[in-house]
């Protein structure tokens, strides 16, 4: 049998937690919200609010592949394919494919380590992280389209003449698709990148 002394303390720690969680809770009401309606009410873009080596989409400057498949090699997912065939008329290796499936990648950027280390640098992370999509095929990036091939890149001795160029279309690409809910927003990007290009 509990004693009187014994009743009271149990009802009088009850009470004392009932009134701390309720304390924690009235705090909530008073502070201003987390949650930001993305990316409509962003204080700056959120591109600007990204870490300096921060890893989004993977995107191939294809022109300067030369196919070695090290990034394919080193994917410890199996992200990425790539496939060639030999021209018989020219005795030519040709790039048939190389697609890297996006909704598998794990952004662990050792393919990119490995291009920048012992190839090209052909392939690296951009800015790039809306990928909203209907179905996981959008999220597979072709950079050879199907059915065609393209001429292996020759990496020369000196590789501070590779031509680096900007992001391609891949990126890009994902990011309007993300954004294609988006009409007003997405034509607000658009005439922005225009303006940026024209210097305007």
């Amino acid at each position: 049998m509990i004693s009187l002394s014994q009743y009271v303390e149990d009802i009088s720690r009850s009470a004392t937690t009932i009134f701390e969680g309720l304390a924690v809770t009235f705090s909530h009401l008073l502070r201003e919200p987390v949650t930001i309606q993305y990316p409509d009410r962003t204080t700056r873009p959120v591109k600007e609010m990204l870490p300096p080596r921060y890893r989004g989409f993977l995107e191939v400057q294809i022109d300067i592949c030369g196919a070695c498949k090290r990034c394919e090699k080193i994917c410890p997912v199996d992200c990425i394919k790539v496939e060639m065939t030999r021209d018989p008329a020219t005795k030519q290796n040709l790039l048939t494919r190389f697609d890297i499936d996006i909704s598998k990648c794990m952004f662990c950027g050792l393919c990119v380590e490995a291009c920048e280390d012992g190839a090209t640098g052909a392939i690296r992370h951009t800015r790039e992280f809306e990928g909203a999509v209907g179905t996981l095929d959008a999220l597979v990036f072709r950079f050879v389209e199907p059915g065609k091939s393209r001429p292996l890149y020759k990496t020369p001795k000196d590789k501070s003449t590779i031509p680096v160029g900007e992001v391609g279309p891949h990126a890009i690409e994902a990011r309007e698709r993300a954004l294609r809910d988006n009409p007003p927003l997405f034509a607000k990007l658009r005439e922005e990148a225009a303006a940026a290009k024209t210097g305007t």
